[in-house]
């Protein structure tokens, strides 16, 4: 296909986000949020994956099936003409890509076609050999590139400022944002609260902590599971809740580990809940001790709009979106000695410290990472271009 010349919008512009599929992740979420503000701002929304999911599809947005979660190079290269016949048919003006695989497809049918590609860098990737950074990169090949803190704009600048094709100028800090009306404790009822305590068995008399996320090894489990043995208090329960696909047996493995160190029952694993609000308010602390730097930390703020302490591992961008000592606390990644001393300090405060703790949180939430930044900042970044 012969290359065309990109040319001044329609009264409608049409942007496609490019992911691999539908899921509960960050990246998913943050997606859903965008396409809901494309729509809400007039344009056409459109999100393109693999065999897009009916239950998790947002309301104004156009959703279509491609073949793109996959890392098969023949794919990838199929993938960039089924693309450039998609952008053709539906009039694109700007595509918009979320993950490296569908990246690279995106990337090369925008060049073709000479339309804008913009690119969300939503994590720290591994990059242990040369063709694995330069597989990474292409997240820093749009024209322009969002950071989603400034953890990660911090390592796109290590990484391609010295770069000839890379240009910071194109860089843009876009901080992910919540939805200030879903995670908000005065609207989570007593009902709904007694009703989460029971499909989850948890006494009324027992303190509890919680780690919200998917189940892998990353999240660092183990860690927070020898944490809790190592505590004076025995009256203290951890719950772990989040999709265990594909990680079932690293699930049942982290029960067993739990047992050996004779926690029995004190820790729990929960599917991914259907009121994630009220097991937030049900909590005492919220813990999310990563092993692998966090590109944000979507839990770290979740947590704090609804006013709970957060205990977070002392890097990547989860340390930026709490306030140490103020909305909580930090500890050395995989030190569970560490973390069970800033447990018992923060299980050691009263129920009215702790609420003030929890005010605080909320109050940095709304300020940086109310959903509406995010968004309005998003389709800022399309204009830009829109105008180019």
């Amino acid at each position: 296909m012969s290359k065309t010349t990109f040319h001044p919008p329609h009264s409608k512009p049409t942007i496609l986000q490019v992911l691999p599929s539908l899921g509960t992740g960050g990246m998913e979420i943050g997606t859903g949020m965008i396409a809901q503000a494309i729509s809400k701002a007039g344009w056409r929304s459109l999100i393109v994956c693999a065999q897009p999911n009916k239950t998790l599809q947002k309301p104004g947005v156009d959703y279509i099936d491609l073949p793109l979660r996959t890392k098969n190079p023949f794919q990838m290269i199929k993938n960039i003409f089924l693309l450039k016949k998609l952008i053709a048919r539906e009039n694109v003006d700007i595509v918009h890509a979320r993950s490296r695989g569908p990246a690279w497809s995106a990337y090369y049918a925008t060049r073709s076609l000479n339309i804008p590609f913009v690119t969300t860098y939503h994590a720290a990737y591994n990059s242990r050999s040369q063709l694995k950074t330069w597989y990474n990169s292409v997240m820093a090949r749009g024209d322009r590139v969002i950071a989603i803190s400034h953890f990660i704009e911090k390592h796109i600048l290590s990484k391609y400022k010295r770069c000839s094709w890379f240009d910071p100028k194109k860089l843009r800090l876009v901080e992910r944002g919540i939805d200030l009306t879903v995670y908000d404790p005065q609207t989570v009822s007593q009902e709904r609260m007694e009703r989460t305590q029971k499909l989850w068995g948890i006494e009324a008399n027992k303190r509890l902590l919680l780690l919200p996320g998917r189940i892998t090894r990353g999240k660092g489990h183990k860690t927070l599971i020898e944490a809790l043995s190592l505590l004076k208090d025995k009256d203290v329960d951890l719950i772990i809740v989040g999709s265990d696909h594909k990680h079932e047996d690293y699930r049942e493995s982290l029960l067993a580990y739990a047992d050996s160190l004779g926690l029995g029952k004190r820790v729990k694993w929960m599917p991914p809940a259907p009121d994630l609000s009220a097991a937030y308010k049900l909590a005492d602390i919220i813990v999310c001790p990563s092993r692998v730097p966090e590109g944000f930390g979507r839990v770290v703020a979740e947590a704090q709009a609804m006013e709970k302490p957060i205990i977070v591992s002392a890097h990547g961008a989860a340390p930026e979106v709490m306030e140490e000592g103020v909305t909580g606390w930090t500890f050395p990644p995989e030190k569970a000695q560490a973390l069970a001393q800033v447990l018992e300090k923060a299980l050691g405060l009263s129920s009215k410290a702790l609420a003030e703790i929890g005010k605080k949180g909320r109050k940095r939430v709304q300020e940086k990472y109310d959903e509406h930044l995010m968004e309005a900042k998003t389709i800022a970044v399309y204009k830009e271009l829109l105008r180019g």
